[in-house]
Protein backbone atom coordinates (compact mmCIF):
# COMPACT_ATOMS: atom_id res chain seq x y z
CA UNK A 1 0.00 0.00 0.00
CA UNK A 2 2.56 2.58 0.88
CA UNK A 3 4.64 1.23 -1.98
CA UNK A 4 1.53 2.27 -4.52
CA UNK A 5 1.40 5.37 -2.80
CA UNK A 6 5.11 6.69 -3.68
CA UNK A 7 4.43 5.36 -6.77
CA UNK A 8 1.36 7.50 -7.71
CA UNK A 9 2.82 10.74 -5.72
CA UNK A 10 6.37 9.91 -7.94
CA UNK A 11 4.20 10.41 -11.22
CA UNK A 12 2.09 13.19 -10.01
CA UNK A 13 5.83 14.93 -9.39
CA UNK A 14 6.90 14.25 -12.73
CA UNK A 15 3.65 15.54 -14.13
CA UNK A 16 3.88 18.65 -12.54
CA UNK A 17 7.49 18.97 -13.23
CA UNK A 18 6.67 17.84 -17.33
CA UNK A 19 3.53 21.25 -17.16
CA UNK A 20 6.21 23.61 -15.36
CA UNK A 21 8.69 22.39 -18.15
CA UNK A 22 6.25 23.08 -20.94
CA UNK A 23 5.01 26.65 -19.27
CA UNK A 24 8.99 27.42 -19.54
CA UNK A 25 9.98 26.33 -22.65
CA UNK A 26 5.97 28.10 -24.08
CA UNK A 27 7.51 31.17 -21.90
CA UNK A 28 11.08 31.52 -23.72
CA UNK A 29 9.81 30.46 -26.95
CA UNK A 30 7.72 33.89 -26.62
CA UNK A 31 10.88 36.13 -25.08
CA UNK A 32 12.47 35.45 -28.49
CA UNK A 33 10.03 36.00 -30.40
CA UNK A 34 9.25 39.30 -28.69
CA UNK A 35 13.14 40.10 -28.93
CA UNK A 36 13.01 39.39 -32.35
CA UNK A 37 10.13 41.15 -33.10
CA UNK A 38 11.74 44.36 -31.11
CA UNK A 39 14.78 43.79 -33.28
CA UNK A 40 13.45 43.88 -37.16
CA UNK A 41 11.31 47.12 -35.76
CA UNK A 42 14.50 48.75 -34.75
CA UNK A 43 15.95 47.71 -37.99
CA UNK A 44 13.46 48.73 -40.23
CA UNK A 45 13.04 52.03 -38.40
CA UNK A 46 17.01 52.59 -39.01
CA UNK A 47 16.59 51.99 -41.91
CA UNK A 48 13.86 54.26 -42.35
CA UNK A 49 15.52 57.20 -41.01
CA UNK A 50 18.29 56.12 -43.63
CA UNK A 51 15.45 57.05 -45.98
CA UNK A 52 14.80 60.40 -44.82
CA UNK A 53 18.47 61.26 -44.86
CA UNK A 54 18.88 60.18 -47.99
CA UNK A 55 16.01 62.55 -48.98
CA UNK A 56 17.62 65.94 -47.24
CA UNK A 57 20.62 65.17 -48.84
CA UNK A 58 18.40 65.24 -52.37
CA UNK A 59 17.09 68.53 -51.08
CA UNK A 60 20.42 69.70 -50.49
CA UNK A 61 21.89 68.72 -53.67
CA UNK A 62 19.30 70.22 -56.15
CA UNK A 63 19.28 73.48 -54.44
CA UNK A 64 23.15 73.73 -55.14
CA UNK A 65 22.89 71.99 -58.22
CA UNK A 66 20.08 74.55 -59.59
CA UNK A 67 21.37 77.31 -57.54
CA UNK A 68 22.17 80.32 -60.40
CA UNK A 69 21.73 77.85 -63.35
CA UNK A 70 19.63 78.93 -66.48
CA UNK A 71 19.08 75.54 -67.54
CA UNK A 72 18.21 72.52 -65.82
CA UNK A 73 20.04 69.29 -67.74
CA UNK A 74 21.77 66.07 -67.06
CA UNK A 75 25.02 67.07 -66.89
CA UNK A 76 24.36 68.78 -63.15
CA UNK A 77 24.98 67.08 -60.49
CA UNK A 78 21.64 66.03 -58.86
CA UNK A 79 20.90 64.08 -62.36
CA UNK A 80 24.38 61.77 -61.86
CA UNK A 81 22.61 58.18 -61.80
CA UNK A 82 23.81 54.88 -59.71
CA UNK A 83 25.08 56.90 -56.55
CA UNK A 84 25.60 54.59 -53.08
CA UNK A 85 26.72 55.30 -50.16
CA UNK A 86 27.98 52.60 -47.28
CA UNK A 87 27.02 53.53 -43.59
CA UNK A 88 27.11 51.97 -40.60
CA UNK A 89 25.84 48.24 -40.79
CA UNK A 90 24.10 49.32 -44.18
CA UNK A 91 23.80 51.10 -47.52
CA UNK A 92 21.97 54.19 -48.72
CA UNK A 93 20.99 54.41 -52.46
CA UNK A 94 19.57 56.84 -54.52
CA UNK A 95 18.26 58.32 -57.93
CA UNK A 96 16.45 61.65 -58.67
CA UNK A 97 14.49 62.46 -61.98
CA UNK A 98 13.11 65.24 -63.73
CA UNK A 99 9.10 65.02 -63.44
CA UNK A 100 9.03 66.82 -65.98
CA UNK A 101 10.49 64.64 -68.72
CA UNK A 102 7.37 62.62 -68.85
CA UNK A 103 3.83 63.11 -69.13
CA UNK A 104 1.82 64.83 -66.02
CA UNK A 105 -1.78 62.90 -66.57
CA UNK A 106 -3.08 65.59 -64.16
CA UNK A 107 -2.95 68.13 -67.61
CA UNK A 108 -5.62 65.59 -69.61
CA UNK A 109 -7.58 67.73 -66.87
CA UNK A 110 -8.22 70.39 -68.78
CA UNK A 111 -11.16 70.32 -71.70
CA UNK A 112 -10.18 71.03 -75.26
CA UNK A 113 -12.35 74.37 -77.00
CA UNK A 114 -15.43 73.65 -78.70
CA UNK A 115 -14.80 74.28 -82.66
CA UNK A 116 -16.81 75.04 -85.63
CA UNK A 117 -18.95 72.26 -85.87
CA UNK A 118 -20.13 72.82 -81.76
CA UNK A 119 -18.25 69.59 -80.59
CA UNK A 120 -15.47 69.76 -78.03
CA UNK A 121 -12.58 68.89 -79.46
CA UNK A 122 -9.66 67.51 -78.31
CA UNK A 123 -7.06 70.03 -75.82
CA UNK A 124 -3.36 69.60 -76.89
CA UNK A 125 -2.38 67.31 -74.08
CA UNK A 126 -5.08 65.46 -74.82
CA UNK A 127 -4.23 64.98 -78.51
CA UNK A 128 -0.54 64.60 -77.50
CA UNK A 129 -1.46 61.45 -75.05
CA UNK A 130 -3.54 59.90 -77.50
CA UNK A 131 -0.92 60.10 -80.22
CA UNK A 132 1.66 58.70 -77.13
CA UNK A 133 -0.61 55.78 -76.33
CA UNK A 134 -0.57 54.74 -80.36
CA UNK A 135 3.03 55.65 -80.34
CA UNK A 136 4.25 53.17 -77.15
CA UNK A 137 0.85 51.17 -76.38
CA UNK A 138 -0.01 49.54 -80.08
CA UNK A 139 -1.73 46.27 -77.75
CA UNK A 140 -3.50 48.42 -75.51
CA UNK A 141 -6.93 46.89 -74.51
CA UNK A 142 -9.18 50.15 -75.53
CA UNK A 143 -8.69 52.66 -78.66
CA UNK A 144 -6.74 55.11 -77.71
CA UNK A 145 -8.97 58.44 -77.32
CA UNK A 146 -11.09 55.95 -75.22
CA UNK A 147 -8.51 55.59 -72.60
CA UNK A 148 -7.53 59.61 -73.09
CA UNK A 149 -11.41 60.36 -72.53
CA UNK A 150 -11.64 58.06 -68.95
CA UNK A 151 -8.88 59.85 -67.76
CA UNK A 152 -9.76 63.57 -68.47
CA UNK A 153 -13.14 62.45 -67.14
CA UNK A 154 -11.83 60.54 -63.98
CA UNK A 155 -9.86 64.16 -63.50
CA UNK A 156 -12.73 66.72 -64.12
CA UNK A 157 -14.92 68.15 -61.72
CA UNK A 158 -18.29 67.10 -63.17
CA UNK A 159 -19.94 63.99 -63.64
CA UNK A 160 -21.33 64.06 -67.45
CA UNK A 161 -19.51 61.70 -69.97
CA UNK A 162 -16.95 63.74 -72.36
CA UNK A 163 -17.34 61.96 -75.19
CA UNK A 164 -18.57 58.14 -76.66
CA UNK A 165 -15.86 55.95 -74.69
CA UNK A 166 -15.23 57.33 -71.74
CA UNK A 167 -16.66 56.61 -68.47
CA UNK A 168 -18.47 58.26 -65.32
CA UNK A 169 -19.37 57.90 -62.09
CA UNK A 170 -22.42 55.48 -63.16
CA UNK A 171 -20.11 53.62 -64.76
CA UNK A 172 -18.12 52.81 -61.72
CA UNK A 173 -20.82 52.22 -59.54
CA UNK A 174 -22.35 49.74 -61.34
CA UNK A 175 -19.31 47.61 -61.13
CA UNK A 176 -19.19 44.15 -59.11
CA UNK A 177 -16.95 45.80 -56.60
CA UNK A 178 -18.01 49.80 -57.18
CA UNK A 179 -16.67 52.90 -56.41
CA UNK A 180 -16.50 56.66 -58.06
CA UNK A 181 -14.47 58.74 -60.16
CA UNK A 182 -12.59 60.83 -58.35
CA UNK A 183 -13.38 64.17 -59.84
CA UNK A 184 -10.66 65.49 -59.03
CA UNK A 185 -6.58 65.37 -59.86
CA UNK A 186 -4.75 62.26 -59.39
CA UNK A 187 -2.17 62.35 -56.38
CA UNK A 188 -0.15 58.82 -58.16
CA UNK A 189 0.51 57.63 -61.20
CA UNK A 190 -0.60 54.51 -59.58
CA UNK A 191 -4.29 55.64 -59.72
CA UNK A 192 -4.36 54.59 -63.55
CA UNK A 193 -4.87 51.16 -62.74
CA UNK A 194 -8.66 52.19 -61.19
CA UNK A 195 -9.64 53.33 -64.75
CA UNK A 196 -12.19 51.60 -65.85
CA UNK A 197 -10.66 48.67 -68.25
CA UNK A 198 -7.51 49.29 -67.49
CA UNK A 199 -4.91 46.12 -67.65
CA UNK A 200 -1.69 45.73 -65.90
CA UNK A 201 -0.26 45.40 -69.05
CA UNK A 202 -1.83 48.39 -70.33
CA UNK A 203 -0.25 50.34 -67.36
CA UNK A 204 3.33 48.42 -67.67
CA UNK A 205 3.32 49.46 -71.15
CA UNK A 206 2.65 53.24 -69.80
CA UNK A 207 4.56 53.82 -66.65
CA UNK A 208 8.02 54.47 -68.70
CA UNK A 209 6.57 57.65 -70.05
CA UNK A 210 3.83 58.98 -67.73
CA UNK A 211 3.99 60.28 -64.01
CA UNK A 212 1.74 62.77 -61.73
CA UNK A 213 2.54 66.46 -60.41
CA UNK A 214 0.78 66.68 -57.19
CA UNK A 215 -2.14 69.32 -57.50
CA UNK A 216 -1.02 70.59 -60.81
CA UNK A 217 -2.48 70.37 -64.00
CA UNK A 218 0.01 71.90 -66.27
CA UNK A 219 1.66 69.97 -69.04
CA UNK A 220 5.74 70.93 -69.58
CA UNK A 221 8.53 69.26 -71.33
CA UNK A 222 11.92 69.84 -70.63
CA UNK A 223 14.01 69.27 -73.59
CA UNK A 224 17.23 68.81 -71.95
CA UNK A 225 16.17 65.83 -69.54
CA UNK A 226 14.56 63.78 -72.56
CA UNK A 227 16.35 61.03 -72.72
CA UNK A 228 16.73 58.78 -76.02
CA UNK A 229 13.73 56.50 -74.46
CA UNK A 230 11.51 59.49 -73.99
CA UNK A 231 11.77 61.39 -76.84
CA UNK A 232 8.96 59.88 -78.00
CA UNK A 233 7.09 62.32 -76.26
CA UNK A 234 8.20 65.00 -78.30
CA UNK A 235 6.66 63.05 -81.41
CA UNK A 236 3.52 62.90 -79.36
CA UNK A 237 3.67 66.04 -79.42
CA UNK A 238 4.63 67.35 -82.92
CA UNK A 239 2.16 64.75 -85.25
CA UNK A 240 4.57 65.23 -88.24
CA UNK A 241 7.43 64.30 -86.21
CA UNK A 242 8.82 60.96 -86.26
CA UNK A 243 10.07 59.04 -83.09
CA UNK A 244 13.39 57.86 -85.00
CA UNK A 245 13.73 62.49 -86.13
CA UNK A 246 12.80 62.95 -81.73
CA UNK A 247 15.46 60.37 -80.84
CA UNK A 248 17.88 61.92 -83.43
CA UNK A 249 17.38 65.41 -81.75
CA UNK A 250 17.76 64.08 -78.33
CA UNK A 251 21.24 62.54 -79.22
CA UNK A 252 22.51 65.69 -81.30
CA UNK A 253 21.65 67.81 -77.96
CA UNK A 254 24.95 69.50 -76.87
CA UNK A 255 26.07 67.82 -73.37
CA UNK A 256 24.76 71.02 -71.14
CA UNK A 257 21.77 70.95 -73.01
CA UNK A 258 20.01 73.74 -75.26
CA UNK A 259 20.06 77.24 -74.34
CA UNK A 260 16.85 78.08 -75.06
CA UNK A 261 14.00 76.66 -77.33
CA UNK A 262 15.43 78.34 -80.45
CA UNK A 263 17.99 76.31 -80.61
CA UNK A 264 15.63 73.49 -80.44
CA UNK A 265 13.40 74.16 -83.24
CA UNK A 266 16.50 75.16 -85.64
CA UNK A 267 17.25 71.50 -85.96
CA UNK A 268 16.83 70.03 -89.48
CA UNK A 269 14.53 67.53 -88.27
CA UNK A 270 12.00 70.04 -87.51
CA UNK A 271 12.43 71.87 -91.09
CA UNK A 272 9.19 72.38 -92.71
CA UNK A 273 7.35 71.26 -89.41
CA UNK A 274 4.54 74.40 -88.84
CA UNK A 275 4.45 73.95 -84.90
CA UNK A 276 1.72 75.88 -83.05
CA UNK A 277 1.55 77.81 -80.25
CA UNK A 278 0.14 76.02 -77.75
CA UNK A 279 2.89 73.30 -78.40
CA UNK A 280 5.47 75.88 -78.27
CA UNK A 281 4.31 76.71 -74.92
CA UNK A 282 4.87 73.16 -73.48
CA UNK A 283 8.65 73.04 -74.17
CA UNK A 284 11.26 74.51 -72.08
CA UNK A 285 14.43 73.84 -70.63
CA UNK A 286 14.27 74.27 -66.85
CA UNK A 287 12.16 72.20 -64.73
CA UNK A 288 10.77 72.52 -60.84
CA UNK A 289 9.46 68.95 -59.75
CA UNK A 290 11.71 66.28 -58.94
CA UNK A 291 11.18 62.75 -57.53
CA UNK A 292 13.85 60.83 -55.56
CA UNK A 293 13.92 57.02 -55.48
CA UNK A 294 15.94 56.20 -52.24
CA UNK A 295 16.61 52.57 -51.62
CA UNK A 296 18.10 51.88 -47.81
CA UNK A 297 19.39 48.52 -46.04
CA UNK A 298 20.57 48.34 -42.44
CA UNK A 299 21.23 45.05 -41.46
CA UNK A 300 18.34 42.47 -42.48
CA UNK A 301 16.36 44.92 -43.43
CA UNK A 302 15.30 47.03 -46.10
CA UNK A 303 13.41 50.60 -46.90
CA UNK A 304 11.84 52.10 -50.18
CA UNK A 305 10.89 55.87 -50.16
CA UNK A 306 9.60 57.87 -52.76
CA UNK A 307 9.20 61.31 -52.40
CA UNK A 308 8.18 64.36 -54.81
CA UNK A 309 10.42 67.44 -54.79
CA UNK A 310 9.49 71.25 -56.06
CA UNK A 311 11.93 73.94 -56.43
CA UNK A 312 10.71 77.44 -55.62
CA UNK A 313 11.81 80.22 -57.52
CA UNK A 314 13.78 81.42 -54.41
CA UNK A 315 15.50 77.69 -55.00
CA UNK A 316 13.87 76.49 -51.47
CA UNK A 317 13.18 72.61 -51.89
CA UNK A 318 9.80 71.78 -50.64
CA UNK A 319 8.92 68.32 -50.52
CA UNK A 320 5.58 67.82 -52.05
CA UNK A 321 4.72 64.10 -51.28
CA UNK A 322 5.80 60.76 -49.65
CA UNK A 323 5.37 57.47 -50.55
CA UNK A 324 6.97 54.33 -48.49
CA UNK A 325 6.98 51.05 -50.12
CA UNK A 326 8.23 52.22 -53.93
CA UNK A 327 6.55 52.93 -56.83
CA UNK A 328 3.03 52.32 -57.10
Amino acid sequence: MRTSQRGAALITVLMILAIVVVIAVNMTGRLQLQLQRQQNVQQQQQAFWYALGAEQFARVLLSRSLSGQDTVNLQQDWAQSGASFPVDDGNIAGEIIDLQACFNLNALQQAGQRGPSGRIEQSVAQRGFTRLLELVASDLSMPAEYLTARIHDWLDEDSLLSTAGSAEEDDYAALQFPYYSANSLMASASELRVILDITPADLQLLLPYICVLPENSQLLLNINTLTEQSAVLLAALIPELTEADAIDMIAERPEAGFTSIDELLALPQLAGIEMSDDVKAILTIKSSYFQLLATTSYLESGFVLTSIFRVDDDNTVRVLARRFGGQG
